[in-house]
């Protein structure tokens, strides 16, 4: 009889790439408060009428039955709702997966990675995951985009991935159409825009694709659709580069409810807008409401968020728990020491906020 080999959880934990073991995990405590501005939610659900109409598809279509292998319906709907052409799309399981497909399709030649701090921190998370070479290019003090700093980075490192948040979570910072041209022109790797927050402001850089085609675009249903829970995330690029990225993403990983959902939200995509334009109107309105208050700095804003600081950030971050209000503490981001970030809510909310960052100011 052979010898059996037996391995330790440490030789186990060994074999695991090393760009794995130091990374830090993404994660987000689970706490439950009645006004919760702490994740970019857009604050309003779906009419109940058509979240039934759904659900009876879903309760007649067979669980015992793949859903399509290629999205196509999708696809075409999602092309005419962004201006694109449905071979110019990829759909995947939140905007994140289709980040992760990206990085499979580039990572081996772009070696590196241009990310532009502070940003979503799941870029850094994904491309050390994947060894690639994480170059950063600070935000300006005022946090706007460095874009000399930006192009200088793309000089020195050829072929580079170069990660751009516009909408930038979460400074709330958008690149100009002047300023990406101005980059593009020089960056000679793949340009991920991610417009996660674009519904709500910034540039909508779609019209420049047939232009640059090392730019791709990355979008989600989680914001300006209201559709976190669903978990949709879509790219849009050259229906050639999208081609060859299509053959690294995982088959079926849309399933046949988010499918069905996804087109369900765009037969009513009038309702999302309208819930756009009152979060807009809100987020001006809580803008200039902060504005009058005595934060260290309010950051102007075009996304569904609002940054500020404050020397009191720890004391105030318990006071709205204990006020029955989460927001997100985002102090640990490089540059965003003593720094909060506000979802903008529905108008009740908002003013539920309001009055309890008042209360607290009169108080310090």
């Amino acid at each position: 009889m052979g010898t059996t080999v037996k391995t330790s959880a440490d030789q186990a934990l060994a074999l695991i790439n090393d760009s794995v073991r130091t990374l830090k995990a993404y994660h987000l405590t689970p706490e439950t408060r009645n006004v919760k501005l702490n994740q970019n939610e857009n604050p309003c659900d779906w009419d109940r009428g058509i979240k039934e109409r759904a659900a009876a598809f879903f309760a007649e279509r067979p669980w015992n039955r793949y859903p399509d292998f290629v999205p196509d319906a999708l696809k075409a709907r999602l092309a005419a709702h962004v201006g694109t052409t449905p071979d110019g799309v990829i759909v995947g399981n939140g905007s994140n997966e289709m980040l992760l497909v990206l990085m499979l399709s580039f990572a081996a030649k772009a070696k590196s990675a241009i990310v532009c701090s502070p940003t979503f921190s799941v870029y850094r998370l994904l491309s050390n995951g994947m060894g690639i070479r994480p170059v950063d290019v600070s935000l300006t003090n005022d946090l706007r985009y460095d874009v000399p700093a930006i192009k200088k980075a793309a000089a020195g490192n050829p072929g580079a991935m170069l990660i751009i948040c516009s909408p930038n979570n979460p400074t709330g910072n958008a690149v100009s159409e002047a300023d990406l041209r101005d980059i593009l022109s020089v960056h000679t790797g793949v340009c991920v825009l991610d417009q996660a927050y674009v519904e709500f402001g910034g540039f909508n850089a779609t019209g420049l694709i047939d232009e640059y085609k090392n730019l791709i675009i990355a979008r989600t249903f989680s914001k300006a659709m209201a559709a976190a829970g669903m978990r949709l995330g879509y790219m849009i690029g050259d229906p050639e580069v999208i081609t060859e990225i299509n053959k690294i993403k995982l088959p079926y990983n849309i399933n046949f409810f988010t499918e069905h959902a996804a087109s369900t939200i765009l037969d009513n995509a009038a309702m999302a807008q309208k819930s756009v334009d009152m979060i807009i109107k809100e987020r001006d309105l809580l803008y200039d409401y902060l504005k009058t208050l005595q934060f260290d700095n309010v950051y102007p804003s075009t996304a569904n968020f609002i940054l500020i600081r404050t020397k009191h950030k720890q004391k105030l971050f318990q006071h709205l728990k204990d006020s029955d209000i989460l927001v997100r503490d985002v102090s640990s981001y490089p540059m965003l020491e003593n720094c909060l970030r506000f979802s903008i809510g529905t108008p009740d909310e908002n003013k539920l906020l309001q009055k309890s960052l008042k209360l607290f100011f009169d108080r310090v």
